[in-house]
């Protein structure tokens, strides 16, 4: 992949803070954006949550600025980087609580409402730090283009769970930096990687996961032509080693303990390391001291042995010409180290 060029194309401009920031991603392929629609018909005033519509490419859809708050390209070339884009999402997200999830979804009306009760169940005026994950229902049908009520759903035949297929994941938007952010690895191009990959770091860390009540699940058709374009050209944008469909870079780390992202966006870096709180000023200057480069370091360790040596040879010779002016100590015996 070569270097992004994140372009933002539409704002959130309004006054109220909302609680969730709900990060929608695309990489030019969607063919409906039917998914916008539901999550504006939320049982929440509309001011609590926002709409954060990534593109990998380039693309801008007329309905995407009309319906999102923010909107923003990426610019990638070649195969995409999802991750990339969940970050440039996680860095414009003003809600405290964070949903990545399938932008070509149905969303029930008790959506965000759910999320926001699960994340404030101690009643406290900060979100809880927990990893909450969604269930997405799946089915052969594609998507209908009389589908107006979510009663209408239950009409359909869908698929047995399968947990975290649709990779719908919520946390707080400060245990998301405090963490690295989602990894930008490239073993995370193409298809089979997603927000689970940070969820599984917080776990680690120690965070509960809890899985969202079913009866609050996510909704997901099939794409037309499926088939035929997975047989044609489709299997392509799966860059990386999976297991079940997950990112091996993935479960790797989640098996291994892994904190911290194999590569950190840059800009989530510096946001991670303003959220430390030193205790004294003499610690802040190593806190931000900038380091000398590998050459550098080595050059300085061969001063250090050069300087050592000098040191030491003069020493041996001090001692050495004591020797010799008074070979004898305070009892007038010989020194061992005198040369007869």
């Amino acid at each position: 992949m070569l270097a992004s060029s994140i372009n933002v194309h539409k704002r959130n401009l309004r006054s109220a803070t909302p609680q969730v920031s709900l990060i929608l991603l695309d990489w030019s392929v969607r063919e409906s954006f039917h998914a916008l629609d539901w999550i504006s018909q939320q049982t929440v005033p509309r001011d609590q949550y926002e709409i954060i519509w990534v593109d990998l490419y380039h693309r801008v859809v007329p309905a995407v600025m009309e319906k999102a708050d923010v909107v923003i390209t990426c610019g990638q070339h070649g195969l995409y980087h999802k991750h990339v884009g969940y970050n440039v999402g996680l860095l414009n997200a003003r809600g405290q609580i964070v949903t990545v999830c399938d932008s070509d979804a149905v969303f029930p009306p008790n959506f965000i409402d759910s999320i926001i009760n699960t994340f404030q169940s101690d009643r406290t005026d900060e979100p809880t730090s927990i990893v909450l994950m969604h269930y997405e229902k799946r089915t052969k049908e594609t998507y209908p283009k009389d589908l107006s009520d979510v009663n209408q759903l239950h009409s359909y035949q869908w698929m047995d769970l399968w947990p975290n297929v649709g990779a719908c994941v919520s946390i707080r938007k400060l245990d998301a930096v405090r963490f690295g952010g989602f990894d930008e690895h490239r073993s995370f191009r193409g298809y089979f990687c997603g927000p689970y990959e940070l969820a599984w770091r917080l776990v680690n860390a120690g965070f509960p996961e809890i899985w969202h009540d079913e009866s609050v699940c996510l909704f997901h058709f099939a794409h037309p032509h499926s088939n035929e374009w997975k047989n044609r050209d489709g299997w392509y944008e799966i860059a990386c080693l999976h297991v079940d469909c997950h990112a091996i870079a993935a479960v790797e780390g989640f098996s291994k303990g892994r904190l911290l992202p194999l590569k950190e966006n840059p800009e989530i870096h510096q946001l991670r390391m303003r959220q430390r709180r030193i205790g004294t000023r003499f610690e802040e200057k190593y806190a931000w001291m900038s380091l000398p480069s590998r050459s550098k370091k080595f050059s300085r360790h061969l001063r250090l042995v050069r300087s050592t040596a000098i040191k030491q040879c003069k020493f041996y010779l001090k001692q050495a010409v004591k020797l010799i002016v008074n070979p004898f100590d305070a009892s007038g015996e010989k020194h061992k180290g005198h040369l007869q």
